[in-house]
């Protein structure tokens, strides 16, 4: 009579067993769908040296954001702005942007590391913006990768020019990126303009990937707690399959 219960004990305790090996990949799987980023944003004028923005990327908080949207397609990025009452401002707009390709630490072609460089111009003496960036993966819909800290333009200058530094984390796979940029206004938080691939052929076709697939990245480079996909589901289904087996020995020891 005393087997009964533990032999009942035994093949709850195989199910709670097999559950938990079949979540655990899945859980880490789900978390590393996530997408990490770090940025950093300066005046090009500042000529800060590479030793400068690394300690600065490092320093910089991570942005955890939802994972990387696939479905559907990027919709066609036009100059367009709007002031709330008037409908048709074009005060400030976007003279020119670049691309700069900045870490590939495997060689492979792909870079998760790079930055976008902005020549932002106003009719006025002076404007106060700052920038969103989006990455679409080849043809995908847009997905926020970034915000720069706000910053004064002015007329037509050439020295504001600006830069955001990226460095992709996670959740970013090897392809080809489109970057599309919205500038808003710093003061009332209201859209300005957008500026993107079909504008300037230096924001298409990025070769990138996140630090994952970057076989050489150091991971120590980011203070955040990140964890490790398992390799597939053979072990997840390789357990499913012994849980009857296991069951089956339990109910033989009720037997005995």
């Amino acid at each position: 009579m005393s087997l009964k219960p533990t032999a009942q004990l035994i093949t709850w305790l195989a199910i709670w067993v097999a559950l938990v090996l079949l979540s655990s990949p899945l859980m880490a799987e789900e978390k590393l769908q996530q997408r990490i980023s770090k940025t950093i944003s300066f005046s090009q004028s500042d000529n800060l040296d590479k030793t400068t923005k690394d300690a600065r990327l490092k320093q910089a908080d991570a942005d955890v954001m939802e994972s990387l949207n696939k479905e559907g397609f990027s919709m066609e990025s036009t100059v367009r702005a709007s002031h709330a009452d008037t409908g048709s401002y074009t005060d400030i707009i976007v003279f020119d942007a670049s691309t700069d390709l900045i870490s590939d630490l495997n060689y492979d072609g792909f870079y998760h590391r790079f930055s976008v460089i902005i020549d932002v111009d106003t009719v006025y003496e002076t404007s106060y913006v700052y920038a969103q960036l989006y990455l679409s993966l080849e043809g995908g819909p847009w997905n926020h990768y970034a915000t720069s800290s706000s910053y004064h333009i002015y007329g037509d200058s050439e020295n504001d020019t600006f830069v955001i530094e990226t460095e992709l984390a996670e959740g970013f796979p090897p392809g080809y990126y489109d970057v599309k940029i919205e500038i808003y206004d710093a003061d009332t938080g209201q859209w300005v303009v957008n500026y993107g691939p079909y504008e300037d052929s230096s924001l298409s076709g990025l070769p990138l990937e996140d630090s994952y697939y970057d076989d050489s990245y150091d991971s120590g480079y980011y203070p955040i707690e990140t964890n490790v996909a398992v390799a597939g589901h053979a072990g997840s289904l390789n357990w499913l399959l012994l849980l009857p087996f296991m069951i089956i020995a339990s109910r033989r020891l009720a037997i005995r």
